[in-house]
């Protein structure tokens, strides 16, 4: 039978989620627990999470799941390939990051019909549709949340989208975060300690951006005067647009969690032409073990570089706000590929290609491809 949705009109309920979602930054463990309610809420049988290291070789560092029989758990790997042949069909490629992948509305009703997956795995358990939010894909890493739709429940409705696109910029900021700290368990009692052997920058502060605590990585970057500074007491960044941005996260983590949702995913805080250096901000107000980080503390704020290890396809992807596709020819022109072979690999025309790095360079602000590399390797450089 399918999971119980939980009820909307009560609107403690979704922040309640948002709040166990960023909890789950400091501890993954809290996903087992927040993976039922994201499946509860969305009417959904069963829900997965997955992080996937693509470098090291070391499989999942975080694979969660919520009511999936350990049976059928064990046969979805024989589906693998036709799972990934409907990731690179154009319509599915081409999405907003933050707009899920719909089974019914998503895959052409012929591939439906003809779908080992759909017959051999989905309809023995009664599930009539699938979702997915898609929270990294890049050279390095993977990260993908899903969930099941119950015949009970009938198909995925506008009503289960609206909320998943509410849900993933907040799902994808504590993964990105978790991912930051590598994938760390931050303990109260220990919290200062913790955070100093981190390598990225961590600041803490109250509500008017005054610095309650810095750890050695942040406060090397104050003494070498960027990308962030900590004159008179309050964080400020190199430059001021960055800094009334980085005060407004703060504010919306004060306020509460769901207000994240409203501020960039990743903060830049480099100028223009300058290799990006990006913060992600996390409210510490509210939520348990992270309320008890640091006495009067309104947020913590993680400064380095991109998502998934920082690779520099990635983060040039936060900071110049690249698609999926765009992030996905750069990173094929940072392997060594020709644009031809690059067009080639992720199945798409030349000509598309050749646009996809026209915007590459609108965005980035350069004329050239080798400039493109240039800069990318800057910042997998600063990241390392």
């Amino acid at each position: 039978m399918p999971a119980e949705a939980r009820p909307l009109n009560r609107p403690d309920a979704a922040s309640a989620l948002i709040g166990s979602i960023y909890d789950c930054a400091l501890d993954p463990s809290h996903w087992d627990a927040t993976l039922v309610g994201i499946q509860e809420i969305m009417r959904c049988e069963n829900a997965w999470l997955a992080v996937i290291d693509r470098v090291n070789g070391s499989g999942a560092l975080i694979r969660k799941t919520s009511r999936i029989d350990p049976y059928w758990l064990e046969r979805l790997p024989l589906h693998a390939a036709e799972i990934s042949s409907w990731e690179r069909l154009p319509v599915v490629r081409d999405l907003p990051l933050d707009e899920p992948q719909v089974l019914s509305r998503h895959l052409p009703p012929e591939m439906r019909q003809q779908s080992r997956m759909l017959k051999e795995w989905a309809e023995p358990q009664g599930i009539v549709d699938t979702m997915a939010m898609v929270l990294m894909n890049s050279p390095t890493r993977q990260a993908q949340l899903g969930l099941s739709r119950h015949k009970d429940f009938g198909l995925i409705t506008e009503r289960e989208v609206t909320l998943a696109r509410l849900l993933a910029p907040h799902i994808r900021r504590a993964v990105t975060i978790g991912d930051l700290i590598d994938l760390k368990t931050v303990e109260s009692e220990s919290a200062k300690q913790t955070l100093d052997a981190l390598c990225i920058g961590v600041v803490m502060t109250d509500a008017g951006g005054t610095i309650l605590h810095a750890n050695s990585a942040a406060e090397a970057m104050m003494r070498a005067g960027g990308p962030i500074q900590g004159n008179g007491g309050t964080l400020r960044a190199n430059r001021t647009s960055a800094t009334e941005e980085l005060h407004t996260a703060i504010a919306l983590a004060d306020r509460e969690e769901a207000s994240l949702g409203k501020a960039r995913f990743a903060l830049r805080l480099t100028d223009t032409g300058e290799p990006p250096v990006l913060a992600h901000v996390l409210s510490l107000k509210h939520g348990g073990a992270r309320s008890r980080l640091q006495p009067k503390a309104t947020a913590v704020i993680f400064v380095g570089g991109g998502v998934g290890g920082a690779n520099g396809a990635e983060a040039m992807s936060v900071a110049f706000a690249l698609t999926r596709m765009e992030t996905r020819v750069l990173a094929g022109l940072l392997t060594g590929q020709t644009l031809h072979q690059t067009a080639e690999e992720l199945g798409i025309a030349r000509t598309t290609a050749r646009s996809h790095l026209h915007n590459l360079f609108v965005k980035i602000g350069v004329t050239r491809q080798s400039d493109l590399v240039r800069v990318a390797m800057q910042i997998a450089a600063i990241v390392r």
